[in-house]
């Protein structure tokens, strides 16, 4: 129920921001060169004050459920095996250091780093790229991005559904390659084409988060508490890597930044090809 939520909530987004925050008005180059200083910083404080009220909206509505959240009483979560108990009596430090010489869960946390990191890419940067790559409206790539979260939702639903019937670890290697290759195409094919390649993106990572997160504590047994908390870290990876993409694109342009993602679903890639041999694994609901 809360993915479908968050799906629907991601779908609505972009159109909510068409609408109330994207100005339609991006200047060219020859118009930004005939604007005084004064004229382009006006421009752009106007534009900046668009966001202002929906991040302060956004702010009050975090600060609410927050403060819900801390008069809620939650009962503690407690594993009564032996084995388990044992576990949680060795010090801290030491079961950290244990689990960092568990090599899948290393790698299934960095896969979630990496994982992350594309999927924040990937949209955060969708419209711009739509603009600079194809020269759409701005809010015509917003209704883009719209069927792009969207296809995200139904990769998620249509996924489940495949994993009855194929090995998860599998869909996982088989949409990771997938997206490797729609994100070279829309690289390197500047066209209308390379929009549709990113919505295509959208729907195959929409498995990956739950399926790396499965995968990464399997067989763990009483650590896998603690190993979970590793493996969550990895989003992190979502303010990691658009910078790095950011700061590539103001390099070189937009289209070669987006080689970043396609690097993180080339790991991701390395990742499963590792465990192709797992004949079977819970998928775990999350993200």
């Amino acid at each position: 129920m809360s993915q479908t939520f968050n799906g629907l909530a991601a779908f609505f987004a972009p159109l909510l921001g068409r609408e109330f925050i994207l100005s339609g008005k991006t200047l060219t180059e020859k118009e930004t060169a005939a604007m005084s200083p004064s004229q382009l910083n006006a421009y752009l404080n106007h534009e900046a004050s668009s966001v202002q009220i929906p991040y302060l909206i956004i702010g009050a509505v975090v600060l609410i459920v927050a403060i819900l959240i801390s008069r809620t009483h939650l009962p503690e979560i407690v594993d009564e095996s032996e084995e388990a108990a044992k576990e949680e009596a060795k010090p801290l430090l030491h079961r950290m250091g244990v689990l960092l010489k568990e090599k899948n869960l290393m790698s299934g946390a960095v896969a979630e780093l990496f994982y992350v990191g594309a999927q924040a890419c990937v949209f955060s940067y969708f419209i711009s790229f739509s603009e600079k790559a194809t020269g759409m409206e701005e809010k015509v790539a917003a209704s883009y991005l719209a069927a792009a979260t969207l296809g995200f939702l139904l990769g998620r639903a249509s996924g489940t559904f495949l994993m009855r019937f194929f090995s998860p670890v599998k869909i996982l290697a088989t949409y990771a390659a997938i997206n490797v290759i729609l994100i070279l195409l829309a690289v390197f094919m500047p066209s209308h084409f390379s929009v549709y390649a990113l919505i295509g993106v959208g729907f195959f990572m929409s498995i990956m988060f739950p399926t790396i997160f499965s995968l990464s504590i399997r067989g763990l047994g009483a650590k896998t508490k603690l190993g979970s908390s590793f493996v969550i870290m990895g989003i992190v990876g979502g303010a990691i890597f658009p910078a790095i993409m950011g700061l590539i694109a103001d390099r070189t342009n937009i289209q070669y930044a987006y080689l970043v993602p396609a690097v993180c679903f080339a790991y991701i890639f390395h990742f499963a090809y590792k465990n192709l041999k797992v004949k079977k694994l819970e998928v775990v609901a999350a993200h």
